[in-house]
C-alpha cells in the first residue's frame, strides 16, 4: 500500500502521529484478518478450512491491482504529475476495476477445476475485486493529499466492510459460500462510505493519460509478483495435498503471515529513505525486520505445542512441532519485501522478474520432490525465501558499492 511520493513530507510530530493512525487503521484489517483464519479452522475443520484458505489466497492475489491503483493514484496527486487530476484518478480507479473483475471471472473455471473450489463463491471473489479497486483508488487520493486520519479511516472501514462481515458471518453460518456472500456485500458497502470521505468523485474524465497507465502496469507487475509469492504456498498445498493436510497446512500458514505482516510498516518506514539513497537505510530496516520475525518464531516454538491446540482446536495438532519452520519462512519472505521495495527504490524492474523465477521455482520444487506434507511444502518456502534473500542483499550491496552511484 505504500506509494512513493514526489515529495517527501518533513519528519515531525505530525507525521509520527498520522504514522499512528495510519497503522492503527491497518491493524484493524489484521487483527480481522487473523480472526477470520483462527475462527475458521476451529470451526470449519481442516477440510473445510483449506477451501477457505484457499479463496482468502486468491482474493489476496487479486488485490494487487487496487493496491496499484492507490500506489499510482497517491505518486500523481503527491507529484502534481499528469492525470493527477480527480476525475482522471476516478477513471483510473474505474478501468483498473474492470479489467482485474473481467480476468479474475475469466480465471474462475480454472480455478474451479484445479483446485477443487466452490465456483458460487470463487465467482464472488472475483465480483469483490471490483468495488475493492475503486476504494483503493479512494484511499490512494487521501495518501497523496497526505490526509492521513482519512486514510486511516478508510483502511479502517475497508476492513471492518470486508473482513469483519466474513467474520460475523461465519460465526454465525459455519458456511464458506455465505462468508464469501458477506465479504462482497461488505465490501460494496464500504466502498460507497470511502467514495464520500476520500473526495474521488463520481463523475469521471473521458480518458486516461498514457504514461499513468504504463505506471499502472509497471507497479502491478512487481506487486503481483511478489504477492503471488507468498501466497503460492497456499495454492500449492490445496493442489498438493489431502484436504485434511491442505487445512493443516492452511492453520500453519496463519503463523507465516503473522510473522510476514508483522514489521510491515518497517518497509512503509525506509521507503523513502531507499528512494534518497541514505546510507544504512536498509540494513537499519533488515534488522528490525529479522528481529521482530525471530521473534515470532521463538514464541511459536515454545508456547505453540500449548498454545496452538487451544488456539486452533485438536484437529491442527500434526503442526505443533513445525510451528517455527512457519514463523522462519514467513521472516524469510518478509526480508524479501523489505529487499523488493529497495529493488523498486532503484528502479530495478529486473526484481519483477526475479520474483516471477522465484515463484515458478517453488512450484517446481514442491511438484517435483513430490512434495505429500505440509513441513515439505514450508520447507520449500524457506529455501526459495532465503536463496532470495542471498540474491537480493547482493544486488543491493553491488548497486550501493557501484562507483558514482549513491548508497542505498
Amino acid at each position: 500500500m505504500t506509494a512513493a511520493p514526489a515529495r517527501r513530507p518533513p519528519v515531525g510530530p505530525g507525521l509520527f502521529g498520522s504514522g499512528v493512525l495510519v497503522a492503527v487503521g491497518i491493524a484493524v484489517g489484521q487483527v480481522l484478518g487473523y480472526a477470520l483464519l483462527v475462527l475458521g479452522a476451529r470451526l470449519l475443520g481442516p477440510s473445510v478450512f483449506g477451501e477457505l484458505g484457499t479463496l482468502m489466497g486468491l482474493l489476496t492475489i487479486g488485490a494487487v491491482v487496487p493496491l496499484a491503483a492507490q500506489t499510482v493514484t497517491a505518486r500523481r496527486v503527491a507529484g502534481h504529475d499528469v492525470g493527477s487530476d480527480p476525475p482522471t484518478l476516478a477513471r483510473l480507479g474505474m478501468l483498473a476495476a474492470v479489467v482485474v473483475t473481467v480476468v479474475a471471472l475469466a480465471f474462475v473455471p480454472v480455478a474451479v477445476a484445479l483446485l477443487d473450489l466452490d465456483p458460487l463463491a470463487t465467482t464472488l471473489v472475483a465480483l469483490t475485486l471490483f468495488p475493492l479497486t475503486v476504494a483503493y483508488a479512494g484511499a490512494g487520493l487521501a495518501q497523496g493529499r497526505q490526509l492521513f486520519g482519512v486514510l486511516a479511516v478508510i483502511y479502517a472501514v475497508l476492513a471492518l466492510g470486508r473482513t469483519g462481515a466474513a467474520v460475523l458471518t461465519l460465526i454465525t453460518t459455519h458456511s464458506v459460500r455465505a462468508v464469501m456472500v458477506a465479504t462482497l456485500a461488505g465490501t460494496v458497502v464500504a466502498w460507497l462510505l470511502v467514495q464520500r470521505r476520500s473526495g474521488l468523485p463520481w463523475r469521471c474524465s473521458r480518458g486516461v493519460p498514457r504514461p499513468v497507465t504504463v505506471e499502472l502496469s509497471h507497479v502491478t507487475h512487481a506487486l503481483l509478483a511478489m504477492f503471488v509469492f507468498t501466497n503460492a504456498d497456499l495454492l500449492l498445498a490445496r493442489a498438493r495435498l489431502t484436504p485434511e493436510d491442505a487445512g493443516v497446512y492452511a492453520a500453519g500458514a496463519i503463523i507465516l503471515k503473522i510473522a510476514f505482516w508483522l514489521p510491515q510498516a518497517v518497509a512503509v518506514v525506509v521507503f523513502p529513505s531507499l528512494a534518497e539513497g541514505r546510507a544504512g537505510a536498509m540494513s537499519r530496516g533488515a534488522g528490525v525486520v529479522v528481529g521482530l520475525g525471530l521473534a515470532v518464531t521463538a514464541a511459536v516454538a515454545f508456547l505453540g505445542p500449548w498454545l496452538l491446540p487451544i488456539a486452533l482446536g485438536p484437529g491442527y495438532a500434526a503442526i505443533t512441532g513445525e510451528a517455527w519452520l512457519f514463523g522462519l519462512a514467513g521472516t524469510a519472505q518478509a526480508v524479501v519485501y523489505l529487499l523488493l521495495f529497495g529493488r523498486l527504490a532503484a528502479q530495478d524492474r529486473l526484481a519483477a522478474i526475479a520474483m516471477w523465477v522465484a515463484v515458478l521455482a517453488l512450484g517446481g520444487i514442491v511438484v517435483l520432490s513430490g512434495a505429500s506434507s505440509p513441513r515439505d511444502v514450508v520447507v520449500a518456502v524457506l529455501g526459495v525465501s532465503l536463496v532470495l534473500c542471498v540474491a537480493g542483499a547482493w544486488a543491493h550491496a553491488r548497486r550501493s558499492h557501484r562507483p558514482g552511484a549513491p548508497a542505498r
